[in-house]
């Protein structure tokens, strides 16, 4: 009887103990609410004051929706991870312009390859068919005397020239570039009688054929960095291919030239400096020897838009005397000067349309040009 007794007491005992424990395992877990509770109400607080300071400023905010975890809230308010964005592509800053791919159709780059400042891409070609018009006018004052009275007079002399020229250029590997011309050349040459300021009688010749075939090479000896420029060395042979004179006129070619050229080119978009300085030799022909002739230029190239630039260059040049059998011809030296400005335009994916005005600042310079071209470009002409 005793031990039955015991075995209820025991029971009743244990069964008395029962809900203690299960308490006592719930514990843990309720307080681990009670927290998760208490940092989602902190995170609400924290968006609630976000949201007023946004309305302050007038910012556009995301409200957080209810259905959304406080780890996606969190991660709302806090932007997306950094390590998980894609990497952004680098920024340009002064003196370093980086080109995207799909950037070198823009008329600027297209304007500075055209230029000889920029190279094109292994097996890229372009095509370059251009028209140039040029005026020259010379007059040479004199005094007639006739029948004992003295008269003012003048011989001019105005030329009138036309250049058609086909370039082509294409990228070769190791940041090099064939470049091969080919013109030809029409002249005419009026000359007039002034006397008395009235012109008296003139005359006039013509000629015509083709000019001196081109062939250069250029490469890229510097790359741009935050200080110092592009380099690109060029040296060009201009071949006696073509005609030294027609009909009496003369055409300007017939000799062998060799040149050397630097190019240097700063970038700071939208604008481009340039400058450049060359060396030309010309060899003996027909026992004439052209004078050694230095030129320098420097400008600027403006992108306007992706579809249109802008350029303003000056260029100058001094020609040393000639040789005629071994003897200096006095007063064949000459000083060329000129201002060139011009523009381009993309008419199309691969066409570029350039017109250029050329206007001369010295005697020995033609008056002004005008020149018209249309680069066609051929993306890997070589595969």
């Amino acid at each position: 009887m005793k031990i039955k007794c015991l075995q209820f007491i025991m029971a009743a005992l244990v069964l008395s103990l029962l809900p203690l424990v299960a308490q006592a395992q719930d514990a843990p877990i309720q307080e681990l609410e009670r927290k998760l509770q208490e940092r989602d109400k902190v995170i609400l607080e924290l968006l609630e004051r976000v949201e007023a300071l946004e309305r302050r400023i007038g910012v556009e905010h995301v409200a957080a929706e209810p259905d959304k975890t406080a780890a996606e809230v969190q991660e709302q308010v806090a932007g997306p991870n950094p390590e998980s964005m894609p990497a952004k592509e680098p920024e340009s800053a002064p003196g370093l312009v980086v080109v995207k791919e799909g950037e070198a159709e823009r008329a600027l780059e297209r304007s500075l390859t055209r230029s000889g400042a920029l190279l094109l891409s292994p097996g890229v070609l372009e095509v370059e068919p251009r028209v140039t018009y040029t005026r020259k006018e010379d007059s040479t004052p004199l005094l007639l005397e006739s029948n004992g009275q003295i008269f003012a007079a003048a011989n001019e002399r105005n030329s009138d020239s036309l250049t058609a020229d086909l370039a082509l250029r294409l990228g070769l590997p190791w940041d090099s570039q064939l470049e091969l011309g080919l013109p030809y050349r029409w002249r005419e040459v009026e000359y007039v009688n002034i006397v008395d300021f009235a012109p008296t009688n003139s005359s006039g010749l013509s000629g015509s054929g083709l000019g001196d075939v081109r062939v250069g090479l250029a490469k890229t000896f510097l790359r741009e960095s935050l200080w110092q420029p592009d380099l690109i060395g060029r040296v060009t042979w201009d071949t006696d291919s073509g005609e030294y004179q027609d009909n009496g006129v003369s055409l300007g070619g017939g000799f062998n030239e060799l040149r050397w050229a630097l190019t240097a080119i700063k970038r700071q978009d939208p604008i481009v400096f340039v400058g450049g300085l060359s060396y030309e030799h010309s060899f003996e022909k027909y026992q004439i020897h052209p004078g050694p002739t230095v030129s320098t230029n420097f400008g600027s190239f403006i992108a306007l838009s992706p579809e249109t630039s802008l350029r303003f260059f000056f260029s100058g040049a001094y020609e040393d005397e000639s040789e005629l059998s071994g003897d200096k011809i006095v007063g064949s030296d000459r000083t060329l000067a000129s201002l060139v400005v011009g523009g381009t335009t993309l008419l199309a994916p691969g066409t570029l349309l350039n017109l250029s005005v050329e206007i001369g600042l010295t005697n020995d310079t033609d008056d002004f040009a005008i020149s018209l071209s249309l680069p066609f470009r051929f993306d890997k002409f070589l595969h």
